[in-house]
């Protein structure tokens, strides 16, 4: 997180009220519950500004935070979190940040996990991709992109920063194939997708949700399911979610 996008979340006034609410069978109003996002990095600076942040939102709130691999598994069996925000890359810690990945995986099955790192080492991200991670972004995002990818991944989206360059988590699912006819295949797919479906790809890609695409592209939102669904289809994919993972090992986007 850059200290600009530090500034922004911690000068950010607290929306009033209680979380969104929402219209009950028998016609009364129900609060629903902020979804609870755990922090997880060794910056004090970095765990202050998302934290304001957090607060700031009226559908999120801060469920702790960690400075350290034992400290972040102990805080979420505590608190268990919807969203564990984690950096991969802890300055006093020898255990590898991707070991803690695999542990919030394995005990919190019902948390959704969203990197947020300055790592640059490139096996270290291919790892931590491949483990499952709902979404991969650089400390480099701002304000927006980050609420953004926190409420995509409470939707099930998987939202993995395309705008990283050669080090960021897309490129480094673009593993070169060895074998031709693999990559001869993979073209044949690009080939087949149509204007409209880069470009709803392009959106999913940094976690916008079908309502989101559709008044981007000034489409309806029925017209997106349906693009989604071809890309799905395309891409011999079954999950929203493995769409833009697919596209990126593929180098579509």
């Amino acid at each position: 997180m850059t200290l600009e996008a530090v500034r922004q979340a911690t000068t950010t006034p607290r929306t009033s009220g209680s979380s969104p609410s929402a219209r009950g069978s028998d016609g009364a109003d129900v609060v629903r519950r902020a979804a609870r996002v755990l922090v997880v990095d060794s910056e004090p600076v970095v765990r202050h500004g998302l934290r304001a942040l957090l607060t700031a939102e009226p559908d999120l709130a801060p469920a702790g935070e960690a400075a350290s691999p034992r400290d972040a598994l102990m805080a979420a069996e505590r608190t268990r979190p919807d969203v564990i925000v984690v950096d991969i890359e802890f300055a006093r810690d020898d255990r590898p940040g991707t070991d803690l990945v695999r542990a919030l995986l394995e005990r919190c099955r019902g948390a959704r996990i969203l990197v947020l790192t300055g790592c640059r080492d490139r096996e270290s991200m291919m790892r931590t991709v491949r483990l499952g991670v709902h979404g991969y972004l650089r400390k480099g995002a701002d304000t927006t992109e980050i609420v953004r990818a926190v409420r995509a991944v409470l939707r099930g989206e998987g939202v993995f920063d395309p705008g990283t360059g050669a080090a960021g988590p897309l490129q480094v699912l673009r593993e070169p194939d060895p074998a031709p006819a693999a990559a001869t295949a993979d073209l044949c797919k690009t080939s087949l997708l149509t204007d409209r479906e880069n470009q709803v790809l392009r959106l999913l890609a940094v976690g916008l949700s079908n309502r989101e695409i559709g008044t981007r592209l000034r489409i309806s939102e029925a017209t997106v399911k349906f693009h989604v669904r071809n890309l799905r289809d395309k891409l011999e994919v079954r999950r929203r979610t493995e769409i833009v993972y697919t596209a990126a090992r593929q180098g579509i986007v």
